[in-house]
């Protein structure tokens, strides 16, 4: 009796399990019971909407949405380095939805991790090498970052190890982002593909910025930036809203636009087609007047910064030639010209009147006025220690509240003279190993790849003086992404070499 009744059970599991699997899992949900579990779980979330709370059911759907793509991040390491890249777009946006009351960084945090677990996992089945593509300087001084940091954790002068765990994790999360982006590019093709999709996303936040500038702020976002007065003094200046777009702030937005249209107006003077060059060029309109409206003038600075390495290492093309001269024309009628009634243009032009700038004052005073403190501390104050952070984490802390602005200055106090040097060879390293395998690159297409990505790198590197702007949401999958690729598209290079000079083979 006991064995039929286990028989019983047996089956009836069995039987549930097939039916689950063929119809979810085989079907992918397309038949009558898909229908109807999507049916049940589209009416229990909007009773949740309508009945319980707008957020009990934004957070059930944030859980089904998040689940599935936690999934995907964990067995499909490209679509993950995808997914983690394009949320980092939106998160922000929907977050001011429902009061910014999610905690949009651990979700990004979380696709990141789960992504780079998910190499290893595969890896580990497959019984592949851990760090087949790690033999390089990048790497090397990425991992002598963390070593010191690791010492960091003993530094005496910390309040508490809460900030430098907060720091600690997301560097490591963007070294995840590096080694991720170190896989996921095994051929030329992929390093094109992630720059067309980060591209396309950018043009689509240029886009999103012009209309805010044009129609006017939606309803939750004007609540969102006149719910906080200090936010509102600093977003409300010349008599009209910074834009933000779909990023956290202008400052990050701003800088995204500069950084991608100097890397979109590159790859229009490459070996591109008539049509790719047309989406390039209009896609660069569009982030450079986002960029503009962002008000953000360390972005601005960002654009010659680029585009004059961008220069000097392609001096000898006719076409670079070119637009030097276009560029230097516009660049002195921005500068110069009769035109004195738009904020924007003024605004841009504050950028290049140093000695009229009183923010600019203001931090070279600050700068003065802390450096004895970087040289007391050869280990710096600590993780997380100035600036909001240092208030949140380090309260009562000697350099708690004190703003950085600059993201040297920001290594200097928190990790001392021996952190900015590291941080300065760090920074070099990149530099050097990209402009190295450029000039030995052969193939003209990898080669405007470099050159583009080079400049990219560069621009942001020196923003980095002004403001905190290495690291920045979605900037960092941009920067280690480019890392990364300058790693691995000189092995393109050769390998396309090899296959040229392989003699053919006939068949008689």
């Amino acid at each position: 009796m006991s064995n039929s009744l286990t028989d019983k059970k047996f089956s009836l599991v069995t039987w549930v399990k097939d039916v689950l699997t063929e119809h979810f899992r085989i079907r992918k949900f397309n038949s009558p019971l898909g229908y109807l579990f999507i049916a049940f779980v589209t009416i229990v979330i909007t009773f949740a909407i309508a009945k319980i709370n707008f957020l009990v059911g934004a957070g059930v759907m944030g859980l089904l949405i998040g689940g599935g793509m936690v999934l995907v991040c964990l067995f499909d390491t490209k679509w993950g380095f995808y997914i983690s890249t394009a949320s980092s777009f939106f998160v922000f946006y929907f977050n001011r939805m429902i009061n910014d009351v999610a905690p949009v960084g651990v979700v990004i945090d979380i696709f990141i991790t789960i992504t780079f677990v998910g190499i290893y996992f595969k890896k580990t089945m497959a019984k592949g090498k851990y760090w087949e593509h790690s033999k390089n300087p990048i790497t090397y001084v990425y991992f002598l970052m963390i070593a010191f940091l690791v010492i960091e954790a003993f530094n005496p002068s910390m309040l508490g190890l809460g900030g430098w765990i907060f720091s600690f994790r997301k560097f490591l999360n963007f070294i995840m982002i590096y080694f991720t982006a170190l896989h996921v590019f095994k051929s030329m093709d992929d390093v094109k593909q992630f720059i067309k999709i980060y591209l396309i996303l950018c043009v689509i936040c240029g886009v999103y910025g012009c209309f805010q500038e044009w129609h006017g702020l939606l309803g939750f976002e004007s609540h969102w930036v006149m719910s906080d007065p200090l936010k509102w003094r600093l977003y409300f200046q010349g008599g009209t809203i910074r834009k933000w777009s779909l990023l956290s702030d202008p400052t990050s937005y701003g800088m995204l636009m500069a950084n991608a249209a100097i890397l979109a107006l590159i790859l229009a003077m490459g070996p591109a087609s008539r049509r790719q060059r047309i989406y390039y060029v209009v896609g660069s309109m569009f982030m450079l007047m986002g960029m503009a409206y962002s008000g953000t003038r360390t972005a601005t600075a960002m654009i010659p910064a680029g585009l004059v390495l961008f220069v000097l290492m392609t001096i000898t093309s006719k076409k670079t030639l070119a637009f030097a001269i276009s560029f230097l024309v516009l660049f002195i009628v921005i500068i110069f010209g009769p035109i004195h009634s738009n904020g924007t243009i003024n605004r841009i032009r504050s950028t290049f009147e140093f000695s009229e700038d009183e923010s600019f004052n203001i931090r070279d005073v600050n700068r003065h006025y802390i450096q004895p403190y970087m040289w007391r501390h050869p280990l710096g104050g600590g993780l997380s220690t100035t600036g909001v952070q240092g208030e949140v984490y380090n309260p009562g802390h000697e350099l708690a509240g004190f703003p950085p602005d600059s993201g040297y200055l920001k290594a200097a106090l928190e990790t001392g003279p021996l952190g900015l040097l590291l941080t300065c060879i760090v920074y070099f390293v990149v530099l050097q190993v990209g402009i190295r395998n450029y000039y030995r690159t052969k193939d003209p297409v990898i080669r405007s790849y470099y050159v583009g990505i080079i400049s990219t790198t560069f621009a942001i590197i020196v923003a980095h003086y002004a403001q905190v702007a290495i690291g920045q949401i979605p900037g960092a999958f941009l920067f280690y992404g480019s890392a990364a690729a300058m790693v691995k598209m000189r092995s393109f290079d050769q390998t396309k070499k090899e296959e040229e000079t392989q003699p053919e083979t006939s068949i008689l």
